[in-house]
């Protein structure tokens, strides 16, 4: 007898089945299956097979194979196998993150299996003789039924469908001249997308559709679903070959970079990656050949493409990652996104499992990027001809006016006088960072989080928001401590640096972009000059035709975080600025307390590599990623004290087995309390995942704390996501 080892995309290990009774097809791995799971039908990847199990009288059936081919080759379920041991999760886990889609809707049906006396059985199961939709029963009637061995399912994936109005009846004699022309122009289309949309072709009220309907002329009918990817506006682009493979790709414009892609891919199918849909669209107007797979398609069309990426370059988010075909690269696109790391689930850093997907399939990685992810600076490199931003530091040590000097008002006012535009970039959403009375110096904090709260203006009087948690409050118009009227601010945001820029230059257009408010753009991309006041979101709005300036306002904003890491993305943010506009070079003009900070020094010098050869050899002295890997194990509880000792305990069952270096902490995080709870952190680093994996075996749940890792951390203030 053979076992199944079912995966469903559920945080637990595989489970064990009974093959579907009558189905003994030898070659089951990797297809998907149904099986019964607490009272419902859910779909699952037979990840693996045993022969003579144990104890397998006391297993359920599976139910039925939804597949005739498999759906995940032998090459994917390898990969998600060492996907999971490498992100220290459960393989459900890893396969609902990567494969979001895998379950449809389902055609379920049942009866008894023929021979059985419906007598026997509890009442009512007579109708069950003949095969009946499941969906009318109760489940658990159901699971005793399987238990009972007397239950028959079939099960297959339900086709998309559309509901489309269709004609059903010649006109007849007694019909309107309203509804016979109505009638006649719905038999020539051959259907309708709805009443409405008859009525508004055939030039009648929509009464006269609706009688059409009623007296049976026409019926509501569903038809299949042609399911095609949308067609990109086709740009093809010039292929540019370069003698040799590289490892890595860097510099350059944006259109140079896609050359290159172009040339990594026409030779053979590729799987190309990117952080974000946004970025993946923008490329893809380049390349009309290659298959689109990303989380804003359809469920359905993603199962449809699955099958049809044997032989074509896909260009896909991170759910391409298992994506069977035969590809000969895999291209990470801008690798040091912080977008590539999922935020809950596996937390899986897909940049990092691009790797062992290209390792897996044995061909070639390279990482495609305006500059490179520290990460990958080892390996041969090829380095295009980097854009040469014009840059202007402004020292707040010398300049007065906040939050625009007097010398960024300059610069504002000369985008007037020439009819451009300008971007205004901040690293804060909302007004201002910090509220405080100037009599006492009380300030707002968030009852839930160990932050302050953020002022935020949609009207006069203006609200205060936690960031983290959500909460809100009116902002009030006294200091509660002391009744004072007068307040303090500091921090500016969007909101505040939007309203400086119209009293600084009120003869241009401001319009403000973040993720709360993205105004109509339209009449800048129509070339009116006018000001962009956004957060790093504005990155990804259309290109400013006429764009001649950006400016940030508190450059050093970007920098000043509780990351190890926030030096690097500072210096990805300046070059990518920098190639902001395909054909311009807009001034970039920052205001900061530090004008001489080596990522300006480097975007004067036109040098991509300084600052990630420099971060590279300060993390091999501290042993941070990329020198060692590090896990981040996330212990919290509501209570000090409690998430205080669960940490400690948790530390001390780590010293015996870890060397010194190995671990960091227990500490508070950098945001001590989140959301009501209480944050510790403990920092693992080790030379290899199997090492991890030997710290961390069998470490034993702290006593009334929540415990959550976080493999190849990004992050460390906040909570960790479920």
């Amino acid at each position: 007898m053979v076992l199944l080892r079912v995966a469903l995309p559920l945080p637990l290990e595989p489970m064990s089945y009974l093959p579907p009774l009558g189905d003994g097809r030898p070659e089951v791995l990797g297809r998907r299956v149904a099986v019964p799971w607490r009272g419902q039908v859910r779909v699952g990847l037979v990840v693996g097979v045993e022969d003579d199990p144990p104890h397998a009288y006391a297993l359920r059936h599976a139910i039925g194979y939804l597949d005739e081919a498999p759906f995940l080759d032998a090459a994917g379920l390898e990969f998600l196998h060492q996907a999971a041991r490498y992100l220290f999760a459960p393989l459900g886990q890893v396969l609902a993150d990567l494969v979001p889609f895998l379950e449809g809707a389902l055609e379920h049906r049942v009866r008894l299996v023929p021979g059985t006396d419906p007598s026997a059985l509890p009442g009512g199961l007579e109708a069950l003789t003949r095969w009946q939709p499941a969906h009318g029963f109760d489940p658990k009637l159901l699971d005793l039924l399987r238990e009972g061995g007397v239950l028959e399912e079939e099960v297959r994936e339900r086709r998309p469908t559309r509901t489309v109005l269709v004609p059903v009846r010649k006109p007849s004699p007694g019909l309107s001249v309203k509804a016979r022309g109505a009638l006649e122009a719905l038999w020539a289309l051959g259907e309708a997308e709805s009443q409405a949309a008859l009525a508004r072709i055939a030039g009648v009220s929509s009464s006269v559709v609706r009688r059409l309907v009623q007296e049976g002329y026409a019926a509501y009918r569903e038809v299949p679903l042609e399911l095609e990817p949308p067609e990109p506006p086709a740009r093809p682009i010039e292929p540019l070959v370069p003698p040799e493979a590289p490892r890595r790709v860097n510099g350059g414009r944006f259109e140079q970079r896609l050359a290159v892609l172009a040339g990594l891919v026409q030779e053979a199918p590729a799987l190309v990656l990117f952080p974000e849909t946004h970025l993946l669209k923008r490329a893809l107007a380049y390349f009309p050949q290659a298959l689109p797979f990303h989380g804003e398609l359809p469920p359905e069309l993603r199962r449809k493409l699955w099958r049809e990426a044997r032989d074509r370059s896909v260009f896909g988010t991170y759910q391409a990652l298992l994506l069977p075909g035969a590809f000969r690269r895999v291209v990470v696109v801008e690798e040091a996104s912080d977008s590539y790391k999922l935020t809950s689930g596996s937390r899986a850093h897909v940049a990092r499992l691009a790797e062992l997907r290209a390792q897996g399939l044995g061909v070639e990685l390279v990482y495609l990027s305006m500059v490179p992810a520290v990460e990958a600076l080892a390996g041969p490199a090829l380095t295009l001809r980097p854009p040469a931003p014009r840059v202007h530091a402004i020292d707040l040590r010398k300049e007065r006016g906040w939050p625009l000097t007097g010398r960024a008002v300059a610069l504002l006012k000369q985008v007037a006088v020439r009819g451009r535009q300008a971007i205004l970039l901040s690293a804060r959403r909302g007004y201002a960072a910090v509220l405080r009375c100037r009599a006492c110096g009380w300030n707002p904090t968030c009852p839930n989080c160990a932050l302050p709260l953020r002022l935020h203006r949609p009207g006069k009087q203006g609200r205060l928001v936690c960031h983290q948690c959500g909460h809100t409050a009116p902002a009030p118009p006294l200091c509660p401590a002391c009744g004072a009227e007068v307040f303090g601010l500091s921090g500016p945001g969007v909101e505040w640096l939007a309203e400086a820029a119209v009293k600084a230059v009120p003869e241009l257009a401001v319009y403000q972009y973040s993720r709360e408010r993205k105004d109509d753009l339209t009449p800048l991309l129509e070339g009116r000059p006018g000001v962009v006041v956004g957060t790093t979101a504005v990155l990804r709005a259309p290109v400013l035709p006429e764009l001649a300036l950006v400016l940030l306002p508190y450059a050093d904003g970007f920098v000043l975080e509780a990351d190890y890491r926030a030096i690097e993305r500072f210096h990805q943010l300046a070059w990518h600025l920098a190639d902001l506009h395909p054909t311009r070079r807009p001034l970039l003009a920052f205001q900061t307390f530090e004008p001489d900070h080596p990522v300006l020094e480097a975007l004067r010098e036109g040098d991509l590599e300084r600052v990630p050869q420099g971060e590279l050899r300060l993390r091999e002295l501290l042993g941070y990623p990329p020198a060692r890997r590090m896990v981040k194990l996330e212990v919290s509880h509501p209570k000090e004290a409690t998430a205080r000792a669960a940490a400690q305990e948790l530390a001390q069952a780590l010293t015996p087995r870890a060397r010194p270096e190995e671990v960091l902490g227990p500490a508070p995080a950098p945001v001590p309390r989140v959301k009501g709870r209480y944050v510790f952190h403990i920092l693992l680093r080790a030379e290899s995942t199997d090492r991890l994996h030997a710290l961390l075996a069998d470490l034993p749940h702290p006593r009334g704390a929540r415990l959550r890792l976080d493999p190849d951390p990004l992050g460390f203030v906040g909570l960790l996501e479920d």
